[in-house]
Formats: C-alpha cells, sequence, structure tokens
C-alpha cells in the first residue's frame, strides 16, 4: 500500500516535518511493511520556511529586526537556487506567534520587520523574492513592509507617520525614496487564504478577533484600509479592492502585489508545483493531510483543503488527520475529505497540546489499522 503523508503545520506544536515523522511513526506500529513517502505541505502560513528547508538546497540568514511591536528580534530567511531566491516567512518577524495575548492590538502593531528581510535580501543581490503571507499579527495592509523599502506615509497635518500602523490618518503616500524604484526585483506572494481585502468575507470581518480587534471597530479598519486602497489606486491607477486573495496577511497581498508588481499564488499549489508532487503519486494511492485545528477558516485557502482540491479526481483516498475538528461544520468539511478524524476529543485544549504527540501517534496508528481493513475490503 502507498501512503503519502503531507500534513500542514500543526499551529502551536509541530511543523508539517515534525508531523510527518509523528505520523509516520504511528502509521508503522500498525504495520511495518507500509510503503510510506513523506511529502510535507505548507500554505504560505506559519512553517512554510520549514517545508522549503527539506525539499531545497538552502542558506540560513539571520537578522536583528523590528518585531510588530517594534521590539527588537532575531529572524531569519532562506536563500535557495544558488542564493538567487530569497524565502522570507511574513510569520517569523510579523506574526502572532511573536506577541502575547493581551498585546493584540492592530491600531499599533505593523509589519515593518519583515520589510527589514526583504530589504536584507535586496542587498545581498537576489533576482526573487518569494514572501509567504500567513500567520501575520497586523491589519496594515503590508505598509509597515513599505515603510521599512523607503515609503513615506504623510498624516493630515502634512507630517510623516513614524511608527505604529501607518494606514491610521493617513492622508498621501510618498515614493521618492521607495527602494524598489531602483531595484529589479521578482516578488512571488504565498496566500494560505483566499479572501478579499474588503467585505463580509474581508481580511477584517475574517481574521479581525483573532488579532484582537473588537468587531465595534471592525468599520473602521475596513475604512482604513479602502483609505488606503483609494490612495494606491491614485498613483498606480490599480483598484486593490479587486485584487483576488488581496486580503491575506491583514490586507499586506492587495497592496503588495501593487507596490511590488507581485504575483498572489495559493501558497499550497506553489508548493505542490515546486516539488511535482504528481510525479510521487501512484495509482490508488493514500494520502494524508491534516493541521491543528480544521475548522470553516479551512476552507478558505488552508492547505489540507487546497491538497483535496488540488488531488481532486485523482482517484486518491484522502484522510484528514487532525489536532481537532470543528464538528459544527463537518458537512462543509467533508467534501473534501473520504475521512476526518480528530487526534483529541476533549475540550481541554492544555491537556490536547501537552499530550499532542503522543495523541497524533496513537491516531496514526488507528488510521494504519482502519487502512488494512480497507485494503483487505477492496481486495476481497
Amino acid at each position: 500500500m502507498n501512503i503519502f503523508i503531507s500534513p500542514n503545520s500543526f499551529k502551536g506544536t509541530f511543523s508539517s516535518v515534525e508531523a510527518t515523522n509523528i505520523i509516520a511513526e504511528g502509521l508503522i506500529l500498525a504495520n511495518p511493511d507500509f510503503n510510506i513517502t513523506k511529502l510535507p505541505i505548507a500554505d504560505g502560513g506559519d512553517g512554510t520556511l520549514d517545508v522549503f528547508k527539506f525539499y531545497n538546497e538552502y542558506q540560513v540568514i539571520r537578522e536583528k529586526v523590528k518585531n510588530p511591536l517594534g521590539n527588537v528580534i532575531n529572524s531569519e530567511y532562506l536563500l535557495i537556487d544558488n542564493g538567487n531566491t530569497a524565502v522570507i516567512e511574513f510569520a517569523s518577524s510579523s506574526g502572532l506567534k511573536l506577541i502575547h495575548k493581551n498585546e493584540k492590538n492592530v491600531e499599533v502593531l505593523n509589519s515593518f520587520g519583515t520589510g527589514e528581510l526583504i530589504l536584507s535580501a535586496i542587498n545581498k543581490g537576489v533576482k526573487k523574492i518569494i514572501l509567504t503571507l500567513g500567520g501575520s499579527a497586523t491589519i496594515d495592509g503590508g505598509s509597515g513592509i513599505l515603510k521599512a523599502l523607503g515609503v513615506n506615509f504623510i498624516d493630515d497635518d502634512n507630517n510623516q507617520i513614524l511608527d505604529g500602523n501607518y494606514i491610521i490618518n493617513l492622508k498621501k503616500i510618498d515614493l521618492k525614496n521607495f527602494i524598489l524604484n531602483k531595484s529589479d526585483v521578482d516578488f512571488v506572494l504565498l496566500s494560505d487564504v483566499n479572501i478579499p481585502l474588503l467585505g463580509k468575507n474581508g481580511c477584517v470581518e475574517i481574521f479581525g478577533k483573532q488579532k484582537g480587534l473588537k468587531k465595534e471597530k471592525n468599520k473602521i479598519f475596513e475604512n482604513y484600509l479602502y483609505n488606503f486602497s483609494q490612495l494606491t489606486n491614485i498613483i498606480f491607477k490599480l483598484d486593490s479592492k479587486r485584487i483576488v486573495g488581496g486580503g491575506a496577511a491583514g490586507g499586506a497581498a492587495a497592496f503588495l502585489k501593487i507596490f511590488f508588481k507581485a504575483e498572489i499564488y495559493s501558497g499550497t499549489n506553489f508548493i505542490l508545483n515546486h516539488i511535482k508532487y504528481f510525479n510521487f503519486l501512484k495509482k490508488d494511492s493514500v494520502v494524508i493531510t491534516g493541521e491543528g485545528f480544521l475548522d470553516e477558516q479551512s476552507i478558505y485557502g488552508k492547505a489540507p483543503v487546497s491538497l483535496s482540491n488540488y488531488l481532486k479526481d485523482k482517484n486518491i483516498f484522502l484522510i484528514a488527520a487532525c489536532g481537532k475538528v470543528d464538528f459544527d461544520v463537518i458537512d462543509k468539511l467533508s467534501k473534501y475529505f473520504d475521512l476526518i478524524l480528530p487526534a483529541c476529543e476533549s475540550t481541554d485544549i492544555s491537556f490536547c497540546t501537552k499530550n499532542s504527540r503522543k495523541l497524533l501517534k496513537e491516531l496514526s496508528t488507528e488510521i494504519g489499522k482502519i487502512l488494512i481493513l480497507r485494503s483487505s475490503i477492496l481486495n476481497s
């Protein structure tokens, strides 16, 4: 039996590579003769750098940059393709994982640190930058990144906005010192969600609460992004509000696509194509995917659902092995998988996290037993 293990990261517990290894360990306990291929995936969110490391020769570049609060931290990015391409993870310098729960405040958080990593890569002479957009703490439309690259944001009093969220009180954009005016770098944006910039399915409505925004302020932040969009339209004659997938990373996807002349791709599809995923698969293969929490947000472009869409009509038996599953939306989720199983059914999140390795390994062993039974039925 050919089994391909392709989970996303289990946020807060395992990288996708670690999850792949744990699932393999559990399967082997059910049957040491399983033919297992490890193909971890990512969607442009947390842990995407680990997946690029898994499949590529790479060099790690370490830099001191600012986190979303403006505090200096250690961060890193990768050089691949003989140093011609940089892979930068938004979350490694501007991510939710870098701030405490009580520090969530999108009115002051910005993405400046990610811009510092981009500037470092440009200064090293790369020809292409792949920027993964998932896991962001910010709703600044990527303005922090642009600020780090020389874009100036001017307020109502004709003063530069020097810190905080640069789209608040924004009146004018000055590109005179924009470094990309004199640089020829290709940008690729990898998105983990396919949502628009504005509206009921936009970045504020879908992810505002997760980032600490109170619901009564949603409309205010929509207006900040709308204003930024209008000012951008005046300069570039391009409407960021119409960009498909523009809501990723707190609206950064829409604006960076315009300012960088970038292309936006589904993070999962890009990685699957990058590793030539179809070349590994065999007829009647079993694929095991998963992530930490399979819920309604997963449908908006997270790796397991994106993988399901990628494998559509390929006669693949697809299993989602997850930390937890939101069974309130199981009808929606079941359209994408042949089998959905949670590693932990307890409502005690701390218990699930503390025992996550053991629980995922045990679940994988049970999946192995199910696959043995399925094989015997199919061959009878």
